[in-house]
């Protein structure tokens, strides 16, 4: 069954901005993984585009109904993970490379162990660099440019 959780980057920030809200409010977790899909295009050349397009449906496979994707810019897939501990998106980003890594291999016919790039962000926890509203704030000012 395919969830329909992707969204534009206007809505994803709206919603993330409620989330976190209501995650400071109630002192529940929230977490953010940005994943930097630009490898493809040094890896792929005229295929990045689709081979994108394949990463964020391999994402949107591949986590719960109430998370949320969006693309920022042509380089940037950000998943908001609701009531998810750091360890938790710690778990989930590790399987998501993993899952990519080799749909890629199998799409492109050749093995793919590049490593996938990508910043995380979780309330209460601050172990990142920066916060999940830096990262909203972030993502906003990119979206707008």
């Amino acid at each position: 069954m395919q969830v329909n959780n992707f969204t534009e980057v206007d809505t994803f920030l709206n919603q993330a901005g409620i989330e976190l809200k209501r995650a400071e409010r109630y002192r529940v977790f929230i977490s953010l993984i940005v994943i930097d899909l630009s490898f493809t295009n040094e890896l792929f050349g005229e295929q990045a585009r689709e081979m994108k397009e394949k990463i964020i449906e391999v994402a949107q496979q591949n986590v719960r109904g109430s998370d949320l994707l969006s693309r920022v810019g042509d380089d940037k897939l950000v998943l908001l993970f609701p009531e998810t501990s750091r360890q938790g998106a710690e778990v989930t980003s590790k399987r998501l490379s993993e899952i990519i890594r080799n749909r890629l291999s199998m799409l492109s016919e050749r093995r793919v162990d590049n490593i996938i790039h990508l910043e995380m962000s979780s309330f209460p926890d601050t172990a990142g660099a920066k916060t999940v509203s830096a990262f909203l704030e972030e993502l906003a000012k990119r979206s707008r440019n």
